[in-house]
């Protein structure tokens, strides 16, 4: 049996770091917690957790950002098991995203009020991020694009031409399989019904998403108040009923009108 032996010893405290980064260095946790700068004055005791509750949806998104291209690069190989796990991951992380939105609405309105002037036209419709993912998905109805253009100057910012420059995740996932034989026969199909049903999750996880969304900002400000960047609860009444994989909603009607309903 071979034992486990230790690195060597070394003189050099800049390479011993290196080797070995403390829990603090590895995550540079001093810079993070300096990125958290209330505006209000005097400092509302409620701006911290706002902050942080949007930074930290933030870093979620990015690595949403980041394994949505793995999962499409495993559907564009066909590698099904691979998918199933890689987005069972992303709709892990979609779930805690809602969870942490969830806290804002501990939020009471008057509170939420003493520093909202502070924001100024600062928005969560501002977050690129966001944008992004949605685009990548395969939301891109010119509609859409037209009010995102308007949103930022006229023009879309260029993280999200680089993700129109690519195939949607609706368009490689609609072209992965023939999904009325899948759902026809889920037992012949294995691991493509498990995709098809997990694509369906992420569908209704941002159905969530967006609800909780919704329910938060008519909590806040009420149904008819426009936010900081303009929108009402209004229009986000109106992104409800938003599909990104419709073609996974429509199987289910075709076999329910095929089996005599």
């Amino acid at each position: 049996m071979h034992s486990i032996q230790s690195p060597p010893a070394t003189d050099d405290p800049a390479r011993a770091g290196r080797d070995s980064p403390s829990y603090d260095g590895y995550l540079a946790i001093d810079g993070l917690l300096r990125l958290q700068r209330p505006l209000s004055v005097p400092e509302h005791p409620d701006e911290l957790h706002f902050i942080v509750t949007h930074q930290a949806i933030e870093l979620w998104f990015k690595v949403v950002v980041h394994e949505l291209a793995r999962f499409k690069a495993d559907l564009g190989r066909a590698a099904w098991t691979r998918a199933v796990a890689g987005l069972g991951r992303i709709n892990a992380i979609l779930a805690a995203q809602t969870a942490q939105l969830g806290t804002l609405g501990h939020l009471d309105p008057k509170a939420f009020l003493e520093f909202r002037s502070f924001l100024g036209t600062a928005s969560g419709f501002q977050s690129v991020q966001f944008r992004v993912i949605e685009v990548l998905s395969g939301l891109r109805d010119p509609d859409y694009l037209d009010g995102l253009r308007a949103a930022h100057g006229g023009s879309l910012p260029a993280r999200v031409l680089e993700a129109l420059a690519e195939p949607g995740l609706a368009e490689i996932a609609g072209e992965a399989a023939d999904w009325g034989a899948v759902y026809a026969a889920p037992d012949d199909h294995g691991a493509l019904f498990l995709l098809g049903e997990a694509l369906l999750e992420y569908d209704r996880l941002w159905l969530a998403w967006r609800h909780e969304h919704l329910v938060l900002v008519e909590r806040i400000i009420g149904q008819d108040t426009r936010g900081t960047g303009g929108a009402s609860a209004r229009y986000l009444q109106g992104r409800l009923s938003l599909r990104f994989f419709p073609f996974l909603w429509d199987v289910r009607h075709r076999l329910t009108m095929k089996g005599g309903a």
